[in-house]
């Protein structure tokens, strides 16, 4: 028995495929994470929600193109430009795809809590416990009558600092921002949310590269533009680009080794 962690598949449903038969996936025995965005700017959406809906052992946390899918499909969100998001929304199964995303968690961690997944990141001035209980508070939303306002109100970069007394929809959108949508920020969790290159802006540093008192293990997506590279043992990356034309990725906990298939997409 394994567990297999894979990065951002974004509707790269054969390279997901070929890459479960790379790493010898048996869907009775091992166990799959994955770090979310599973759907959108991939050709095969629905085939990746089928699949996971209809496979054991399977846990993902939620992406940020996971959470525009239900913008969208519940009428909060016009698609963007670049969403390949029409099989999900016109599918005859759509509310069981909305069903299924809305329950899945912001973050998910082993039993002994050292091992973490997230799609985005974890923020220095958070320590493990206190991440898992914020973003429960973001996840009873979800599963809640109140999730078409939250959805309504969650795009936006602002609050960027985090201050004990935010409450209501700034709150939910910073909570939601660093851990669906982080990649810089400052030692005290400020954000900064415009850049996506691997150059830092100016007083921030990529989230990961901030000393952790804790011992945690920290496997995340979101970031392909750093290519699967942090630069320490603690944060392993998984985005490697499938979805831009480079490779699709899964770390294998028990071997620790990170195992590849590239991609079937023309690179952009």
């Amino acid at each position: 028995m394994t567990t297999l962690i894979i990065g951002d598949v974004q509707g790269c449903y054969q390279e997901l495929e070929q890459l479960l038969t790379k790493c010898g996936f048996d869907e009775g025995k091992d166990h799959l994470w994955l770090v979310g965005d599973l759907i959108n700017r991939g050709p095969e959406n629905s085939a990746v929600l089928d699949w996971l809906i209809d496979t054991p052992k399977v846990t993902s946390v939620l992406g940020n193109h996971d959470l525009h899918f239900l913008a969208v499909a519940l009428g909060e969100r016009s698609q963007s430009k670049g969403d390949t998001l029409n099989d999900v929304l016109e599918s005859p199964k759509r509310d069981i795809y909305i069903d299924y995303l809305r329950n899945l968690p912001l973050i998910h961690t082993s039993s002994d809590n050292e091992n973490v997944l997230v799609h985005a990141g974890v923020p220095p001035n958070l320590d493990i416990q206190s991440s898992l209980s914020l973003a429960n508070e973001v996840e009873e939303v979800l599963k809640s009558d109140k999730i078409e306002g939250f959805l309504q109100s969650l795009y936006g970069n602002s609050p960027s600092v985090w201050n004990k007394t935010l409450k209501g929809e700034d709150r939910l959108r910073l909570i939601t921002n660093w851990f669906t949508r982080m990649r810089y920020c400052k030692e005290d969790g400020e954000l900064e949310l415009t850049h996506k290159e691997a150059v830092s802006p100016a007083g921030f540093q990529p989230w990961y590269t901030f000393e952790r008192t804790d011992q945690i293990r920290v496997f995340f997506g979101h970031w392909a533009a750093i290519e699967g590279k942090t630069g320490n043992q603690w944060a392993t990356a998984l985005d490697t680009g499938c979805v831009w034309g480079r490779k699709l990725s899964a770390f294998d906990l028990e071997k620790n080794c990170l195992i590849s298939v590239n991609s079937r997409t023309k690179k952009k």
